[in-house]
């Protein structure tokens, strides 16, 4: 590991120890989501008040609580997550005296506590000046410096963030929930109320991986208002509620700083402008004034945001576009509870209606071939004998987790993703089936957040004339099996005296065959966006004599809102993952169709439909 002398003071947490235990409570509080459990029942004039208790975030770099909560109740938390309620004693002014007795500790070590981001304080009132530097999170001149964003909150899912089908949340809804929280983190050494509560993380979780960035190889772009880095596995791009310096900003910004803004003026610390799952490496882009933040999230909302995955699996991932849904509840900002993992469906909703409760998750898989990965490189990871397999992924949409889903549910999981390796296969069309259920409920027993880097990296990424590219990840250059074809990623060809006519075609995980005739140089239509569309449509064949409906030969384009439900669901799979100007060949099963009722007397019941669309403009 790199080392540099500025990060000295921080890695006497290693050797930390502290007992709380002599402390006491006179009753419960709660801290973090977790309620606080007593230890005692005592207090004096001179004695701190305090509740010992575990806590922890959930949010797209880890979802440690939800995991624990679905692997086993009785689990033992580990130490970072414990943290002590407070109330400073009376004659107590100095913050650090007060941390030090609350965690009996020197006060030392107190203000390294402080200094790390582990002691934050409950505010009885928060001025609109307060609030607001919360919400814009731009003025870092106070000694009392605010708490992060809110996991979940403002912030993208597997690097991307191209929410289209979220609003922002309002400056006036922020300011409703922020008035109810109250807390926030102290780290200068200061001065204090007595009677304040304090909450302390005496055992800050420590991430180690970020010293990797005093190799400034890892600075990959830097220009007067952006910085990206390739920020190393296992590390969170926001901060933990124990730990402010050990993280994608705050460690770039003391390894790889100083950094200066377009005025010239040095920048404290540099703004998250997406998130990438602590599991993960790859590119991460920060601003260096929340200028920038607010441009980088405008270029998501216009998909102007280019970003390449690579990913490794044990099982080949079918080449073509993905195009899945995710249950809206559990993508939602600032959502708690539930699983950690995310389940995916294969089926589009079947009306409008139930679209609103949806959301799409689009990806391309662009190349997949066969690997080998040197089991001696010193990553810590065994092949075995099993063959590997390196995508290439473009993402459409940002999702949380969205990559790590999307395949898990195509049975390709990737390598060392223990929270999505025992659900692999599964997906919640699948739970209408008794035995599925079963089988999903005991696949659930089994998930755990990844403790070890997973086959996944942020590899590249395209925006505002800005590119750049991660290094090398953690399994190598993802050299090509000698003597291994890539044919063999394809699905073996049926048995039969004719070729497949259809055999260039590409197949998507709902079973419907397309093939792009002529590209499209537009953009892809949003969910619930109008469009216009070309279309002909036939039974057993294109052109065949059963020709049953043509917009080209009533000289009339359809119009209608795409993902909503008011087409056919093959035409809404379709049409989702076109670009403005792309026609193409589609085969649609009889379920992306009109089923087994058929349509009138023109389309009989289970027929299978063939269509040569094209997306005339997107409105």
């Amino acid at each position: 590991m790199l080392y540099h002398p500025s990060i000295a003071k921080l890695l006497w947490f290693s050797n930390l120890t502290i007992a709380a235990t002599a402390f006491t409570t006179p009753h419960n509080r709660r801290c973090t989501r977790s309620v606080c459990n007593p230890l005692l029942h005592q207090s004096s004039d001179q004695e701190a008040v305090v509740t010992s208790s575990s806590s922890s975030t959930v949010d797209d770099a880890d979802d440690v609580a939800a995991a624990d909560d679905v692997t086993t109740s009785k689990r033992q938390k580990p130490l970072w997550m414990k943290c002590i309620n407070a109330v400073v004693p009376s004659k107590v002014t100095a913050l650090n005296e007060a941390v030090a007795m609350v965690a009996n500790v020197s006060r030392e070590e107190a203000n390294n506590l402080i200094e790390m981001g582990a002691v934050w304080a409950r505010m009885d009132m928060l001025t609109d000046d307060d609030v607001l530097d919360q919400y814009y999170g731009t003025d870092y001149s106070a000694h009392m410096q605010y708490a992060d964003f809110p996991s979940g909150w403002g912030s993208g899912n597997d690097g991307l963030n191209q929410e289209e089908e979220e609003e922002e949340e309002s400056l006036d809804d922020y300011i409703e929930r922020q008035m109810s929280l109250r807390y926030r983190r102290i780290l200068t050494p200061s001065t204090i109320t007595p009677g304040t509560d304090i909450r302390v993380y005496p055992h800050p979780r420590r991430f180690p991986s970020c010293y990797e960035f005093a190799d400034q190889n890892r600075l990959l772009y830097e220009d007067t208002t952006f910085v990206v880095v390739d920020k190393p596995p296992m590390l969170p791009t926001q901060p933990e509620p124990s730990n402010y310096e050990e993280c994608c900003p705050g460690c770039v910004n003391l390894l790889m700083g100083p950094f200066t803004t377009i005025e010239g003026q040095p920048v404290q610390r540099p703004l998250i402008c997406h998130r990438v799952d602590s599991c993960v490496g790859g590119c991460v882009v920060l601003s260096k004034d929340g200028n920038g933040q607010k441009v980088f999230t405008e270029l998501q909302r216009e998909r102007k945001i280019k970003k390449l995955y690579k990913a490794v699996t044990t099982a080949p991932v079918p080449l073509g576009m993905h195009v899945h849904w995710m249950w809206k509840e559990l993508t939602a900002r600032g959502q708690t509870g539930g699983t950690a993992c995310q389940f995916v469906s294969h089926i589009p909703p079947v009306s409008r209606k139930k679209a609103k409760s949806w959301i799409r998750c689009v990806l391309e898989v662009v190349e997949c071939k066969p690997i080998s990965i040197d089991k001696n490189a010193g990553h810590g990871y065994d092949p075995g004998d099993k063959q590997h397999y390196q995508s290439t992924i473009r993402l459409v949409t940002g999702r949380k987790h969205q990559v790590r889903a999307q395949l898990a549910s195509l049975g390709c999981p990737l390598i060392r993703d223990t929270l999505y390796e025992p659900i692999g296969g599964l997906t919640l069309e699948k739970l209408e089936e008794e035995a599925n259920e079963e089988m999903m409920d005991e696949a659930m027993k089994s998930v755990r957040v990844p403790t070890e880097p997973i086959g996944l990296q942020a590899h590249a990424i395209l925006f505002a004339g800005v590119k750049a590219k991660a290094g090398t990840p953690w399994w190598g250059k993802g050299d090509a099996v000698v003597g291994v074809s890539t044919e063999s990623i394809a699905a073996p060809a049926p048995v039969t005296d004719k070729p497949d006519p259809y055999a260039d075609y590409t197949t998507t995980a709902s079973g419907m065959k397309y093939l792009i005739t002529k590209e499209g140089d537009g953009a892809v239509p949003t969910a619930g966006q109008t469009v216009k569309a070309h279309y002909t449509g036939w039974l057993d064949a294109f052109d065949s004599p059963k020709k049953f409906d043509s917009s080209r030969t009533q000289g009339r384009p359809l119009i209608f809102k795409v993902g909503t439900g008011q087409v056919i669901r093959g035409w809404d799979e379709s049409f989702s993952t076109m670009k403005v100007g792309e026609r193409r060949k589609i085969i649609l099963p009889s379920r992306l169709g009109y089923g087994d009722r058929g349509a009138g007397n023109v389309i009989p019941g289970g027929a299978t439909l063939y269509f040569d669309v094209e997306l005339l403009d997107a409105l």
